[in-house]
Formats: C-alpha cells, structure tokens, sequence
C-alpha cells in the first residue's frame, strides 16, 4: 500500500493551475482544459462540480461561458482544493475515530501520526496557487537564463 494522491484530487489541482495561469477573473471552457490538461472531460465535469460546491470556481454556460477562479490564486490552498474534492485529509483511521483500534490509547505511532499529519496539512494550507506557478515561472526563468550563459555552437 502507498500514500497517494487521488486521480480526482491531482485533476482538481492540475485545472485549478491552468485557471491560475490565466489569472484571476479570466474564463477558460471546460473542454478546452480537459484537452490541453489530458483529463477525461466526464470526469473533470464532476470535479468542477465539487470545486463549485467549494466555492473555488464559477461557472458559466454559453458561447461565452467557462470557469474561472472565485478569487485570486494567491488565496487559494492547495488544502482547500484537495478537501473540496477529497473531503478530510487522515493519514491513518485511527486519527479520526480512536476507538477504530484496541491499541490507539497505549500506541506510540498514534503521536507519531498526529504531528505527521499536522506538518503535512500545514504545508497544503501554507502552499496557494500562486505559490506553485510562482515556482513555475521561477524554474522556467533558471532554464532561460542557463540556456543564454551556454556558448552559441557554430555551424
């Protein structure tokens, strides 16, 4: 067994990026996302539905409808996408229920667990949107910079 993200929560991410790309009160059409981003437009369909309900996005129907951001990028957490879609974050059941195990109040990874979880879900709260396309535009620049330092070959 591994600790993964789900296909639903990395697509809800992933479509929030593009929309954040775009920048704040700009539209984008669903399929249109769908296609660039490689995700089923069926099931990005259902995953918009849950960021409406979240109030992470609006939509719009028509020949000029889309999606787009409730708010700017920046105060948009990756946590809040993820439990939008995902609901609560546990790594482990017991965390939620503790009488789910014989052992959960004489267990020493039940700590463990507790502050595992807490560093986790402060860093998906402390992360935003803007954060991770700043880090994009950010490593895009390092490569144009690298690739100007690079002495031209002559043919």
């Amino acid at each position: 067994m591994s600790l993964q993200i789900t296909n639903q929560a990395d697509y809800a991410l992933r479509a929030m990026l593009y929309l954040a790309r775009l920048g704040f009160g700009k539209r984008a059409p669903s399929n249109v996302i769908a296609e660039e981003m490689n995700m089923s437009r069926i099931f990005l369909s259902r995953i918009n539905t849950q960021l409406v309900n979240a109030r992470l996005i609006s939509t719009w129907r028509g020949a000029r409808g889309g999606i787009a951001l409730t708010r700017p990028p920046a105060e948009i957490s990756v946590y809040e996408v993820l439990i939008a879609v995902d609901g609560p974050i546990r790594l482990v059941g017991c965390l939620e229920d503790s009488n789910c195990c014989q052992f959960s109040g004489t267990c020493p990874l039940r700590k463990f667990w507790i502050q595992t979880q807490e560093v986790f879900i402060n860093q998906l709260k402390s992360t935003s949107l803007q954060d991770l396309i700043a880090d994009e535009v950010q490593v895009s620049a390092e490569l144009l910079d690298t690739l100007r330092k690079t002495p031209q070959q002559i043919d």
